[in-house]
């Protein structure tokens, strides 16, 4: 699949909804995963096989799962800034910059 092919509403409510379910846990290859319907570790671990599109591209090739992944993120339907790494690094200095000023309120 090009990147200029579009994928059909079908294809993307359902990654959409894979997408769903791992913000915050997960990024690019784990939703690719969810979709091709792995039994990797990880993805039981985290009970994605629940997922109501887990498997949705099963017969498809990981590859071409992450192309539609990368085709949905170059059109706009995701959003980079949700996957795991980016999102826990916000919350994280959030947290800590309220800890500061609770400590440092407490000090004054």
């Amino acid at each position: 699949m090009k990147n200029s092919n579009r994928l059909s509403q079908e294809e993307i409510k359902g990654i959409l909804r894979a997408a769903d379910e791992i913000v915050t846990r997960g990024g690019r290859t784990l939703l690719a995963k969810i979709l091709k319907g792995s039994k990797e570790k990880k993805v039981l671990e985290l009970e994605l096989n629940r997922c109501p599109v887990y498997g949705y591209f099963k017969s498809e090739k990981l590859d071409d799962i992450m192309q539609r992944i990368d085709w949905m993120i170059d059109y706009d339907f995701l959003d980079r800034v949700f996957w795991k790494t980016t999102y826990d690094r916000f919350y994280r200095s959030r947290l800590e910059n309220r800890v500061r000023s609770i400590y440092g309120r407490a000090v004054k």
